[in-house]
C-alpha cells in the first residue's frame, strides 16, 4: 500500500492510498469511497482482498476526514456547496485513475455517506464506470430530513458551522444504538464484530462528531441521491450493485435499501442487483462473515470485468 497525495482543482491536498495486486497485472480498478467519520485506511484488509482478485484499488480521505483534515477541519467539508466539492473531488480523482489504467474496467465502491457520494457521481458520470457497488445506503427520509437540514442551516448561521454539532449527530444517529438492546457500546451497530467496535472506538479518526454546515451538506447529498429525476439521467445499462444488512439501521433494516432499489428500477437501470445479508449490521465489510460479503462482493465484480474483456 502506498499513501500519496491528490491536489484538487480549488487547491485543497487530499490523502489517498493505492493497492495494487503483488504480481503487478492489473485486471481492474476500483475505487473506494468511504463513509462519514471515518477514513480509507479502514478498507486496508478489503483492499488486499480485491488485490487478489486482480484489482488496483484507490481511496481518498475526504475533505475532512482522516489524514486530509487538518486542524479544526474534522467533520467540515467548505463554507458552502460543501457536497458539490466533495463529489468533485472524488471525480477528479475518478478520473485519474481513468487515465493511469485506461484499458482496464473501473469501478467505484461506496459506503454510507459514500454511497451518496457515489450516486452523486453517477448522476452526470456514469460514462467513466463499468459498475458501481453501494454498501449501506439509504433513501430520502422526508420531512424529517427537511426538518433537520432547516435545524443545520440556523445553527450554522448561528455558530459559524464549523463547531461540532452534537444536538444534530444526537438527531441524525442517536436513535440507531438503541435497536440494540444487548450493546455494550452506542457503536454496536456498525457490526455484531465487537473486536471491529473497539477499533472504530479507539481510532481517533473515527466517530467523530461532525460540524453543523456538514449536517447541511450531507442532507443536501441523500436528497440529491434519492432525487427521481436525477437517477433518470444515469445511463440504463450501468451495472449496479446494492448490497446492506437486514439489520442496519442507516437502511432502515433494509426497508429504505428496497427504496432506493425500486428508484433505479423506474429509472430504467437494466443490470440492477439488491442483496440484503441476513443478521448484518451497517459495515458488512467487518462484520462477523466479511469473508462471506468479500466472496459476495468478487463475485459480481469477477462477472462484470469478464463482459468488459
Amino acid at each position: 500500500m502506498k499513501k500519496e497525495v491528490f491536489t484538487c482543482s480549488d487547491g485543497k491536498d487530499l490523502v489517498y492510498r493505492v493497492w495494487t495486486p503483488q504480481d503487478g497485472h492489473i485486471l481492474f480498478t476500483v475505487h473506494i469511497l468511504h463513509g462519514m467519520a471515518e477514513h480509507s485506511l479502514r478498507y486496508d484488509r478489503f483492499a488486499g482482498y480485491l488485490n487478489t482478485l486482480g484489482a488496483a484499488v484507490y481511496a481518498q480521505d475526504h475533505r475532512g476526514h482522516g489524514q486530509s483534515a487538518e486542524e479544526g477541519e474534522l467533520g467540515y467539508f467548505a463554507s458552502k456547496d460543501g457536497w458539490s466539492r466533495v463529489v468533485l473531488d472524488s471525480l477528479e480523482i475518478s478520473r485519474m485513475i481513468g487515465d493511469i489504467h485506461s484499458e482496464v474496467p473501473h469501478f467505484l465502491f461506496g459506503h454510507s455517506m459514500g454511497s451518496f457520494i457515489a450516486r452523486s457521481l453517477m448522476i452526470d458520470n456514469s460514462h467513466l464506470y463499468d459498475g458501481v457497488i453501494l454498501s449501506g445506503t439509504a433513501g430520502d427520509k422526508g420531512l424529517l430530513a427537511r426538518a433537520g437540514r432547516l435545524i443545520a442551516v440556523m445553527k450554522s448561521r448561528f455558530n459559524g458551522g464549523r463547531r461540532p454539532d452534537p444536538l444534530l449527530d444526537n438527531l441524525s444517529f442517536g436513535s440507531f444504538a438503541k435497536h440494540f438492546p444487548d450493546r455494550k457500546t452506542d457503536f454496536d451497530w456498525l457490526s455484531r464484530d465487537e473486536e471491529e467496535v473497539r477499533k472504530y472506538n479507539d481510532d481517533p479518526l473515527c466517530g467523530f462528531i461532525c460540524t453543523s454546515r456538514f449536517f447541511v451538506d450531507l442532507l443536501d447529498g441523500i436528497a440529491l441521491s434519492n432525487d427521481e429525476s436525477k437517477a433518470s439521467l444515469i445511463r440504463a445499462d450501468l451495472p449496479l450493485f446494492l448490497i446492506s444488512g437486514e439489520d442496519d439501521p442507516v437502511g432502515d433494516f433494509g426497508k429504505g435499501v428496497k427504496k432506493v432499489y425500486e428508484l433505479y428500477q423506474k429509472a430504467g437501470i437494466r443490470d440492477l442487483r439488491m442483496n440484503l445479508v441476513l443478521k448484518g449490521r451497517h459495515e458488512l465489510l467487518n462484520e462477523t462473515n466479511y469473508r462471506d460479503i468479500y466472496a459476495t462482493i468478487g463475485t459480481w465484480l469477477t462477472e462484470h470485468v469478464l463482459k468488459e474483456r
